[in-house]
């Protein structure tokens, strides 16, 4: 018999991702874990239970998921025509007038399984990629909170919709090679691309010239990030 849920969550969503689940049934035991090496622990512990992941980078390996009874869950911070890395990102840069979560059995490839949930906003015509990275995180708290009283029944598996993802997942090859502009880029394609990618710390548009790479130069220096779907430095 399941006896928990295990949830793959960033550490900064630990608790408001727990929340909810644990106000849908109060004696369930609920495991946050964050690295690999924890969640291996917790289903060496927990064998019977359900595993979620919520918008986690980690990767969930075949060999776990066999471990688990199933079908475990991931919440995915976009909808099915954007698996994989960076939804926000690519959904920008395809100037796409709506966005949303999806929640989705998971497979040994990432983003692949039969979808259970989603729930879409249209988006205005001057979102930008910080704006919609929050925006996409409380959609995914939404979208947790509104499914909590199902995901709690442990012994139950939710139903699929007859949706199904529109393309193979991204990679991170594919984000990197977003961000390398072509030596004739034009204006046009430039600002698209910098609406999409956004502005660091981690990462900046890059063009090559002469043999070596030029990186843009930040118009904001202390650009920021989103955790627990709050913008921070």
């Amino acid at each position: 018999m399941t006896d928990a849920i295990i949830l793959l969550v960033p550490a900064e969503e630990h608790e408001a991702a727990v929340e909810p689940l644990r106000l849908a049934a109060p004696n369930l035991t609920v495991v946050p874990v964050t690295h690999r090496s924890q969640l291996d622990a917790a289903v060496s512990h927990y064998p019977m239970a359900r595993l979620l992941a919520f918008c986690t980078p980690v990767i969930v390996p075949a060999d776990i998921l066999s471990r688990l009874p199933g079908p475990s869950y991931n919440l995915h911070p976009g909808p099915p025509e954007y698996p994989g890395l960076h939804p926000a990102v690519f959904a920008l840069y395809d100037n796409a007038t709506a966005f949303g979560t999806t929640l989705h059995e998971m497979t040994p490839d990432v983003d692949a399984g039969r979808i259970v949930a989603t729930n879409r906003v249209d988006l205005p015509p001057d979102m930008d990629r910080l704006g919609l990275e929050i925006l996409s995180r409380r959609m995914a708290h939404h979208l947790l909170r509104s499914l909590a009283e199902d995901l709690v029944d442990v012994a139950t598996p939710l139903p699929p919709m007859e949706i199904t993802w529109a393309r193979a997942a991204r990679r991170a090859a594919d984000f990197d090679a977003l961000c390398r502009l072509p030596p004739d880029v034009d204006e046009a394609e430039f600002r698209r691309r910098l609406r999409a990618v956004g502005e660091g710390p981690y990462h900046a548009l890059r063009v090559p010239l002469f043999g070596r790479w030029f990186r843009l130069e930040p118009e904001h220096p202390d650009a920021l990030v989103v955790k627990a779907g709050v913008a921070v430095g």
